[in-house]
């Protein structure tokens, strides 16, 4: 089982991490780096829905869909530490992307979608923001796309941990139908600044899971790490800040439904 997949690195390109169906049941995800002769590109979302997240130059986003014609432009990001947008397309859209100014990093997760959707934006004043956990486990946790956009499954945002600190902790799950929580899968790309840096997560299952596992992985700048179960506790390294963003999409779509590993879950009282 390879959860762990190393960054493509920068050259031009369209780099698929993960297919629905083969890597992962419910999710899709890739990286795409635009520039040099890949200035541009246009995609067929099918019957995946899409949300876009956006990290290097000024991308124009435009959309075909059954509800016509729509175009966003988003803007240089200016820092790891702060939300920047995010895109979502419906399924059954042709899509095009157009670096505006120089190189630019766009990622791309994928889930079933529905008809009657609509493309949307979400800018960095719409994004929820919410400071979570404390001592060195505090980050803030940053919600683009949930009940504020009418998707069928996928949900995300970002996560940006402190340096030297934890994050998704006390470590949660969300494999199965029982005590609240809801079986989802899950993306997370991470990015370190300064870029040197590195982080380390641990994905692990209950002991009595059918089909257990335990791996730690440490993850540097553009890695991706799938999450198709089990907990999954995020540190980062001393004097860097760790940006990771999240993609779920399962058998409900239901943000927040999960469960804490009890044998941790003690430090939220």
């Amino acid at each position: 089982m390879k959860l762990h997949i190393k960054s493509p690195g920068e050259a031009p390109g369209v780099y698929p991490i993960a297919r629905r169906g083969k890597e992962l049941r419910h999710l899709s995800f890739t990286v795409i780096e635009l520039g040099g002769r890949l200035r541009s590109l246009t995609l067929e979302s099918s019957e995946e829905e899409l949300v876009l997240d956006f990290y290097t130059g000024p991308v124009r986003v435009g959309v075909e869909y059954s509800g016509g014609t729509w175009t966003a432009e988003i803007g240089q990001r200016p820092s790891l530490r702060e939300p920047w947008s995010m895109v979502y397309l419906p399924a059954g859209s042709k899509v095009s992307l157009e670096a505006l100014d120089g190189p630019s990093r766009v990622v791309m997760a994928g889930a079933a979608g529905k008809p009657g959707a609509r493309p949307a934006v979400v800018p960095p004043d719409k994004v929820i923001a919410k400071e979570v956990g404390r001592d060195n486990w505090t980050r803030t946790v940053y919600t683009h796309i949930a009940d504020n956009v009418d998707a069928a499954r996928l949900i995300a945002g970002e996560t940006v941990s402190r340096p030297g600190g934890w994050s998704s902790f006390p470590p949660h799950k969300h494999d199965r139908l029982a005590q609240g929580e809801v079986p989802m899968e899950e993306v997370y790309y991470f990015q370190v600044d300064p870029r040197q840096g590195f982080g380390f997560i641990r994905v692990y299952t209950d002991a009595d899971d059918p089909e257990p596992f335990d791996y730690a992985f440490a993850v540097e700048h553009g890695d991706t790490v799938l999450i198709p179960r089990g907990y999954h506790p995020v540190a980062c390294c001393p004097a860097h800040t760790l940006n990771y963003a999240w993609f779920l999409a399962g058998e409900a779509r239901a943000y927040g439904a999960w469960r804490d590993d009890p044998r941790h879950a003690w430090i939220k009282q």
